[in-house]
């Protein structure tokens, strides 16, 4: 891995290159390609330079110096490890206007070349730059694809040089050796990133760049010289088409002829710094290489502190994340079907009249069986499972008192369940959101805390929203109501008779609460006793007076028709100027119910998308100190905002 290199003292020096073509006399060289850390001590990956033709770094000639000491060392060439170091190569070829004709051919043919000479275990890659830079093949393609790409390449538009060595640093794989092979034949033009970000992009990320300038111009060799200093390469600068194809060529053998070195580094050495020379043996020529190094000391972990060993497991066996999720998923919906058939197969407890009409039977003539009651019809379905489902939750809701709380708040909303039925709603989507985000984030204790709080509230809060819009239509409907109670009075009907007649021609939820009232009536209960009980599910303070107005009327007398119609005019004007207000402060409620949610969704957001932005929140004393500040913030500003917004009529 390319963050386990020496970095500082700890030196990689990068990888090759030769010198310019045609130039005769260059003494072979030898270069490291990477310096890593492991258990025995380090490995090397050595590279010779400007070799003779046809030689090669011999691995049994390598020898091995720290400071005068010798080290023990096995070497063997990259493509013939068991376990191969990656060796990647990205070629950035400039397709720019000034490319057109000669130039173009000659890197055709150097490309050509390359592919051929280069080792097949080698990956390759394509970055193009002309007015812009682009990956054209990534290195996970196979190699004739890099071939195909470039032979249609067409010349034209300005030179983004910088832009494609930031593109060709980003797109090589972050394990084994890069290596970058760079072709201009001019100086950058349109770029937006700068020499600087473009040659600390090479050398933070630790690959070598090999540069080849068609054409000597100084302006163009000066800068090329800082991107190759930056990969520990050189510059190959030439004016000869026919010259690029063994430059290529060059670079392509250096790659194959990298050697990996093993070396065993004694305890006595663990944690020192030294120069680390590495000399072998090159066609007869020796070559070397030096840098200052420092060797890792040893762990100082006691046995309990280890970690666990490591299994290795046959990589055929290996889930991918998504299968790891689904799997997860399938395994809970499972679990959730045996409970839910175990529930349901279990012996439904008798209802009291049963048991009674079952005692009482054999006291018959016939000694026949009760006949079976009909069962009630759940909104949740009527097999098994859902009865005893249900019945689990009413007795969770009877032994909690939930029924008073539950029931009256369903009945406000109008929605048509029992307290259990909706308890097991509400549990389901605790359970469901949490295990959602859960699956969804990975396994994060962050975005299942969030998803389990966003199942408890949201339902709550749909709930109180479909109260409120209910009320909402109560109110509005209530000043015609009124009308048509007292004009139903005025034909010389009774009170009972008028809300029968509002029961048949009125609408939603008019119809519902008075339909309510009018049976309890025929129950026993008095109409203004039934009219309250209508004022309570639906806390209208206007409804309360006008049940008032009516029992005033009851006990003293009075023009009753006459009364409702005061009213009805009073409470239209009052929901006329209610929604004025409401028009009014529409503003500063949007941004009430922005500014309450906004963090809670971006919350959500980041516990699915990034995690670990929010896990210093929850394990380090300043994030906690951070998370109860923001919420309370929070809390007193919506409370605040929302004590702003609203006006009582």
């Amino acid at each position: 891995m390319r963050g386990r290199r020496l970095a500082g003292a700890a030196v990689s020096a990068g990888l090759l290159l030769g010198l310019p073509v045609g130039t005769a006399g260059a003494d072979p060289a030898g270069r490291f390609a990477q310096i890593e850390q492991t258990d025995q001590g380090l490995r090397v990956v050595f590279v010779g330079t400007d070799l003779p033709d046809g030689s090669s770094i011999a691995p049994e000639s390598v020898r091995v110096d720290f400071d005068g000491t010798l080290l023990q060392a096995d070497a063997a060439l990259v493509t013939e490890q068991p376990g191969p170091v990656q060796q990647t190569a990205m070629l950035v070829l400039d397709t720019s206007g000034s490319m057109r004709g000669a130039g173009l051919e000659g890197a055709k043919n150097a490309t050509t070349a390359f592919l051929e000479a280069l080792p097949d275990e080698v990956a390759v890659g394509l970055v193009t730059f002309s007015s812009t830079a682009q990956l054209l093949v990534p290195t996970t393609a196979p190699r004739v694809q890099v071939q195909q790409a470039v032979e249609e390449l067409v010349a034209d538009g300005d030179t983004a040089l910088y832009d494609a060595t930031v593109i060709a640093v980003q797109n090589l794989p972050v394990d084994g050796v890069g290596t970058i092979l760079l072709l201009t034949d001019g100086t950058d033009e349109g770029s937006t990133a700068t020499i600087d970000q473009a040659a600390s992009a090479v050398r933070d990320a630790q690959v070598g760049l090999a540069a080849v300038s068609f054409g000597t111009q100084p302006e163009q060799t000066a800068a090329l010289q800082t991107l190759a200093d930056a990969g520990q390469g050189s510059v190959v600068a030439t004016d000869a088409v026919g010259d690029l194809a063994g430059a290529f060529e060059q670079v392509a053998r250096e790659i194959g002829d990298q050697i990996v070195i093993g070396i065993a580094v004694p305890d006595a050495l663990r944690g020192a710094q030294g120069n680390l020379t590495i000399t072998a043996d090159a066609g007869g020529a020796d070559i070397s290489a030096s840098a200052f190094t420092q060797i890792a000391a040893l762990s100082t972990a006691t046995p309990e502190d280890a970690a666990p060993p490591v299994v290795v497991v046959d990589p055929g066996l290996v889930l991918s994340r998504p299968v790891m999720l689904v799997t997860l998923g399938a395994v809970f919906v499972a679990l959730a079907v045996i409970v839910a058939v175990a529930l349901g197969g279990a012996t439904r407890r008798q209802r009291p009249e049963e048991m009674v009409l079952r005692r009482l039977s054999i006291y018959t003539l016939t000694g026949r069986k009760p006949k079976k009651q009909a069962e009630h019809v759940s909104r949740l379905g009527t097999s098994g499972i859902a009865r005893s489902v249900i019945e689990l939750a009413g007795r969770v809701v009877e032994k909690r008192d939930l029924e008073s709380v539950l029931g009256g708040r369903l009945e406000a909303a109008g929605m048509p369940l029992k307290s259990a039925e909706w308890l097991l709603i509400h549990t389901g989507a605790a359970v469901g959101v949490s295990l959602l985000l859960f699956l969804a984030s990975g396994g994060s204790a962050v975005a299942t805390a969030l998803g389990l709080l966003v199942g408890v509230v949201a339902p709550w809060m749909y709930l109180s929203f479909k109260q409120s819009r209910r009320e909402s239509a109560f109110m509005a409907a209530m000043p015609d109501t009124l009308q048509l109670l007292a004009g139903s009075l005025q034909a010389g009907y009774s009170l009972p008779q008028a809300v029968d007649t509002v029961v048949r021609e009125g609408q939603e939820p008019i119809v519902g609460e008075f339909n309510r009232a009018l049976i309890e009536t025929r129950l026993g209960v008095t109409i203004e006793d039934a009219l309250d009980g209508v004022a309570v599910r639906m806390r209208s303070m206007d409804f309360s007076w006008v049940v008032m107005a009516v029992r005033i009327q009851h006990e003293v007398g009075g023009n009753l028709a006459e009364v409702l119609t005061t009213v009805s005019d009073t409470l239209r004007e009052r929901d006329r100027l209610r929604r004025q207000v409401r028009t009014l402060s529409a503003e500063g409620r949007l941004s009430a119910w922005i500014l309450g949610l906004l963090p809670v969704a971006f919350a959500l957001y980041l516990s699915v998308a990034r995690p670990e932005y929010l896990t210093p929140l929850f394990t380090e004393a300043l994030g906690i100190t951070m998370l109860v500040t923001g919420a309370g913030l929070l809390a007193v500003g919506a409370f605040w905002l929302s004590r702003v917004v609203k006006v009582e009529v």
